[in-house]
Order: C-alpha cells, then sequence, then structure tokens
C-alpha cells in the first residue's frame, strides 16, 4: 500500500523541496534505497551513523529497521516498490500523501487494520465497482465519517491527476 510507504518519508514533510531538472533526487526525503544502506553496514558503521543522531530519531530508526529486517523478501520488495511509487509523486501529491499517513496513524490499531484492508480492497477494484462499494450500506455502517472521507482520499490518491 502506497500509505505504508509515505510512513518512510512522512518524519521528513513539512519541509519545502526544489522544482526543476534534478528536483526528483532533491525531493525524496528518504532515499529509497535507505534501508538496505543501514542493513548493508557492518554493526560498526551503524553505530558510528546512530550515534550521530538525536536520540529520538536513532530510536525511530532502530525500530523501523527491526520491522523491516521482520518484514519476508517479498513485503520487502513490496514495500520498495511502494515507496519508489511515491518517491516519483509531484511534491503537492507526496504532501498530501503524509497528511493522509499522519491522519491514518492517529486510527486505534484494530481501527488501522480494517482501513488497511478495506483500501487494499477498493484499489484492487475498478472504478465503477469502488463508487459501488463507497457508496453500499456496508461500507457506511463500517467505518466513521472520518475513515470514511480518509479511504476516499486515499483512493484518489492512487488515481491518476486530472
Amino acid at each position: 500500500m502506497l500509505v505504508l510507504a509515505v510512513g518512510l518519508a512522512a518524519q521528513q514533510g513539512g519541509a519545502r523541496r526544489p522544482v526543476g531538472p534534478r528536483a526528483g533526487a532533491a525531493r525524496n526525503p528518504v532515499p529509497p534505497r535507505l534501508v538496505e544502506r543501514w542493513n548493508h553496514m557492518t554493526p560498526e558503521q551503524r553505530r558510528k551513523a546512530l550515534e550521530r543522531l538525536p536520540p529520538g530519531r536513532r530510536e525511530q530508526i532502530e525500530r523501523r529497521l527491526e520491522r523491516y529486517r521482520n518484514l519476508t523478501p517479498e513485503e520487502q520488495r513490496r514495500l520498495r516498490n511502494r515507496y519508489e511509487l511515491f518517491s516519483q509523486l509531484p511534491p503537492e501529491r507526496q504532501d498530501q500523501a503524509r497528511r493522509l499517513w499522519r491522519r491514518f496513524t492517529m486510527l486505534m490499531p484494530e481501527r488501522q487494520q480494517l482501513v488497511r484492508e478495506e483500501f487494499d480492497h477498493l484499489r484492487a477494484l475498478p472504478d465503477a465497482d469502488r463508487r459501488t462499494r463507497m457508496n453500499s450500506e456496508e461500507f457506511r455502517n463500517r467505518f466513521t465519517a472520518g475513515e470514511k472521507q480518509l479511504l476516499v482520499e486515499l483512493t484518489g490518491l492512487n488515481q491518476p491527476e486530472p
């Protein structure tokens, strides 16, 4: 899911990114292969790199690396692919994705799981079927107003810009 990849970059949000021929590289708040780079460091290189970071950021990176290492190779590949898609979005869509990610992470864990499952289902549907699903009574009764709006915006994020 694109939203999970956005989580890799969400903490970097807020800073304005340059626009222009080289903007793609500068715009990416986290290099796409950051996790692999950390994983391929020797323990000594990793320790030195982590020591230079503020404590909160260090803990955050350590947690993310651990979560990534616990993924299956297929899950790791999917996450890398999602991040690649995210990094190709224009800056304003990346900002929108970060805002949506922050809203998603504020949900209770069991609601996150429900929203994530529904999002995966919705994004696999053709547009007409997606609209039908989102207008169904089951959908309206299953999600809060905020969750429904989040799902509408998340599915819109994955659609091509008009």
